[in-house]
């Protein structure tokens, strides 16, 4: 006699209620309606003989029925959004969606006018930017290219082509240094400076202004690197901003030198069952010749 079954529908409503922690929630990201998605999970804790989830005020609460089957659930998402990509994969026409995920800043200053230089080659691709600072997931088809400031990718099965460099130095805005003087050498006391909140305090940028900051003051803190961009500009403090996008705004004035730049790698990244396939391939090698095009002022030296 054959037990229950757990099918990949089934999956997707269980693993929706345990991310949202919600129904209202999980039917959003489902697209559907909240009692479609009460009644698929009281159907399944039916059908399994087993709580999955607890009901409390703040929201859905995982079982421990339910811990036991999170894992075979994120098998079977892993396997179906495999196949996904394996068919997308073979997809040879110029036609279709691209999902590209970069930083905010590097996103919006570098990338999108390079996309719509793409649109123009290729109008017969749809395009989407994910200007975000957060790490996006290729296995899970968060995004379809990656543009990320690292080597190191979290993700398994992608691969990374390094298609630039670009520097980073430290900026202040000509009312700031008007106002409190340029400092001299390596003499930063008593300037203002704009630092980094968390997660990112482990970065090289943030470590320089720290170190800097000790006989100053940190007035400012963001995660996101175009508010500090604008705060230098509105005269808050000295920060450290990646050339390509201080390098054009007139009010602004390098303070270290070349010598003295933080620099750092860019990379494009795809999964590799997605690498075949010719809308990827096109926007891949279109945006790879582009940036390397660009490496003068990428890296601060034009």
């Amino acid at each position: 006699m054959h037990g229950p079954m757990f099918e990949w529908d089934d999956a997707r409503h269980f693993l929706a209620v345990h991310r949202k922690g919600s129904l209202s929630s999980a039917a959003k990201q489902l697209g559907v309606n909240q009692s479609t998605v009460g009644r698929r999970l009281l159907t399944l804790e039916e059908r399994l003989g087993a709580k999955l989830f607890f009901r409390t005020r703040d929201g859905y609460r995982i079982a421990p029925a339910g811990e036991r089957l999170l894992p075979h659930a994120e098998r079977m998402e892993d396997e179906a959004t495999a196949i996904t990509r394996e068919i997308a994969g073979q997809e040879t026409t110029l036609t279709g969606n691209v999902c590209v995920t970069a930083g905010d800043l590097f996103g919006a200053r570098v990338i999108t006018p390079l996309l719509v230089e793409l649109h123009a080659r290729y109008p017969e691709i749809d395009l989407e930017l994910d200007a975000d600072n957060r790490m996006r997931s290729l296995s899970k088809r968060e995004a379809d290219i990656a543009v990320r400031i690292t080597e190191k990718v979290a993700d398994a099965g992608v691969i990374a082509r390094k298609v630039a460099d670009f520097g980073n130095a430290a900026y202040a805005s000509k009312d700031y240094l008007a106002a409190r003087g340029r400092p001299r050498g390596d003499d930063w006391a008593g300037h203002d400076f704009i630092g980094f909140s968390e997660p990112l305090r482990h970065l090289v940028e943030s470590r320089w202004i720290e170190e800097r900051a000790v006989r100053g003051r940190v007035v400012f803190r963001a995660k996101a690197t175009l508010a500090h961009l604008v705060v230098t500009q509105a005269g808050l403090g000295i920060a450290m901003l990646p050339c390509y996008a201080a390098d054009a705004e007139h009010d602004l004035v390098r303070l270290t030198p070349p010598s003295q730049f933080i620099n750092h790698s860019v990379w494009l990244v795809v999964h590799e069952d997605m690498r075949h396939a010719a809308r990827i391939r096109a926007c891949v090698d279109f945006l790879a010749g582009r940036l390397r095009a660009q490496s003068r002022s990428l890296r601060g030296r034009s």
